[in-house]
């Protein structure tokens, strides 16, 4: 019986030439494209992680100018409540202001009533003294009196009517 590899001559050589045409075939028909294949799907594969690291990148760079973005936005809002709180703390401080000058102006308008009412009673006192005195004359008058009455008579009245003032 003979094997399956027998080592005759002719036999070895035929079975070495056509697994070298095998080969060559192999290598024309499905190496060759099958290795292209195999380059291209890596290209594409690496093509596509660069094109992710290019896009992470980008979406990093985004991100990071969002970030600035609401930071600045934040610190305008901070600013605008802060101009916002010093509008209406001048404005407050200006309506005190006014309601101090208000106030002032009443109180003077006040001094001023009490002046002119002080400046009235003194003429009314004036004039109530001038007609006392105008009684008293017209008593001196209807008797006749000495020194010393006339002079008793004029501290009488001094001291029933005080020290008042006849002058603003």
């Amino acid at each position: 019986m003979m094997g399956l590899v027998s080592v005759q001559g002719w036999t070895l050589v035929m079975n070495l030439v056509n697994v070298f045409i095998l080969y060559i075939v192999l290598k024309k028909i499905l190496f060759k494209p099958v290795k292209e294949f195999m380059d291209n799907r890596q290209n594409n594969i690496t093509q596509s992680i660069e094109e992710a690291q290019r896009k992470n990148k980008q979406a990093d760079a985004i991100k990071l100018e969002y970030e600035q973005r609401l930071l600045a936005l934040e610190q305008e809002g901070r600013e605008i409540i802060k101009d916002a709180s010093k509008k209406a703390e001048d404005r407050a401080n200006h309506i005190v202001d006014e309601a101090k000058e208000e106030a002032q102006r009443m109180i003077k308008r006040a001094q001023e009533e009490i002046k002119k009412e002080n400046e009235k009673a003194t003429h009314t006192l004036k004039d109530e003294m001038t007609s006392l005195i105008m009684m008293a004359a017209s008593k001196i008058i209807d008797k006749e009196l000495k020194e010393e009455d006339h002079q008793k008579l004029i501290q009488e009245f001094i001291h029933e009517v005080g020290d008042a003032k006849w002058q603003n």
